[in-house]
């Protein structure tokens, strides 16, 4: 028999501050005090309640996002979704791993095709004060 990792209930509620345009209170609930946030916004993770709303916020303020499905598999939950800044779209999936409380610990986040990651990629990090990528197409 097939068991499912618990807390299913914690994604879909982040889904659904995601889709409220990354309710705060909403987000701060489930989030732990020390998640982190692996992902296409910087070279390096986002760290802290704090840091990972405001990266969050900024997301969800200033994209239109749709999450299209929950997985849930037997220790992990993924939730797979359709970003789009102007004409900038990419199709993405967040990677999520929980604590043992149900709180989001660890999100990590992939988007594709690369090069309209990367242009997805400059459009948040100018809001969010990141340094923005390049996609070097010439290199031999």
């Amino acid at each position: 028999m097939t068991t499912f990792a618990p807390h299913r209930d914690t994604v879909k509620s982040f889904v659904d501050a995601m889709h409220g345009g990354a309710d705060k209170d909403a987000l701060s609930s489930i989030l732990a005090e020390d998640v982190v946030l692996y992902g296409p916004l910087s070279d390096e993770p986002v760290t802290g309640r704090e840091a990972v709303l405001e990266a969050m916020r900024g997301v969800g303020g200033a994209a239109d996002l749709k999450y299209k499905e929950v997985l849930t598999g037997e220790t992990h939950h993924a939730a797979y979704f359709r970003l789009q800044i102007e004409d900038t779209v990419v199709d993405g999936m967040d990677y999520i791993l929980l604590d043992a409380d149900g709180k989001i610990a660890e999100v990590t986040i992939w988007w594709r095709p690369l090069p309209s990651g990367v242009q997805m990629q400059a459009h948040l990090a100018g809001l969010l004060g990141m340094q923005r990528w390049r996609l070097l197409t010439d290199v031999q």
